[in-house]
């Protein structure tokens, strides 16, 4: 069984994070609570077929809004969280994680690949799966700290078994938590209003050329929107 996430980052006019609450149970202090994670990258791939509408409209989707989304960084990740031991008398539980990764990286397909515009919305798109590599590399000790506590032990002892669907559930929500909260403390360092004011003054303003005619639709078909979405 395993739970399917997609993760965003994007390069955008506008951009906004979400939020989740943790969800903790009370694991019994002696009870020995093992968790493997493995973790397989994907090769890295980059998309030049979607154009802004296309981007946009994904970025929106993943509630990140934006007039004009140019780059968009992708990280589908499916999570298995396996059981291999409940060991009720001798109090232990032991588990595998198994974190499949397939990065992409999409940028405009209205920004030429040999131009500098296109480099410069790349060459951004790249922190961020930096960033996303460094949080996957802190997930594992995260993971196997979390687990301490994440599943009810006490209901184990009470009903004799494990119920896996609602320790998953459990599991999966906390991973969730935790992924999200170490991306928001580095992903906004790199779509702030300052990065996209720097963006927009690099390569002799050749992005905001390319993307002439695409803003001025868009101001003419609604309200300008503020910088940053909260």
């Amino acid at each position: 069984m395993f739970i399917e996430r997609v993760f965003l980052r994007c390069v955008a006019v506008i951009s906004g994070l979400s939020f989740c609450v943790p969800l903790m149970a009370n694991a019994g202090a002696n009870w020995q609570i093992s968790n493997r994670v493995v973790i397989e990258h994907g090769v890295l791939s980059i998309d030049h077929s979607k154009n802004v509408k296309q981007i946009t409209l994904a970025q929106a989707q993943g509630g990140f809004k934006a007039d004009l989304g140019v780059g968009l960084f992708q990280n589908r990740q499916k999570v298995e969280l396996s059981f291999n031991e409940t060991n009720l008398p001798g109090k232990r539980l032991s588990m595998t994680t198994r974190i499949v990764t397939a990065p992409v990286i999409y940028v405009a397909s209205e920004l030429p690949k040999d131009s500098c515009a296109f480099k410069l919305v790349l060459d951004h798109e790249m922190k961020h799966q930096d960033y996303d590599l460094e949080v996957l590399r802190i997930m594992s000790d995260e993971v196997r700290q979390f687990s301490q506590d994440v599943f009810d032990t006490a209901a184990i002892e009470r009903t004799g078994s494990l119920n896996q669907e609602q320790a998953r559930n459990r599991f999966f929500q906390q991973f969730n938590y935790v992924y999200q909260a170490l991306g928001q403390m580095r992903h906004p360092v790199i779509d702030s209003p300052e990065s996209y004011r720097d963006l927009s003054g690099q390569c002799n303003g050749e992005l905001g050329r390319l993307l002439a005619g695409k803003q001025n639709q868009a101001n003419s078909t609604r309200p300008a929107a503020a910088k940053v979405a909260k």
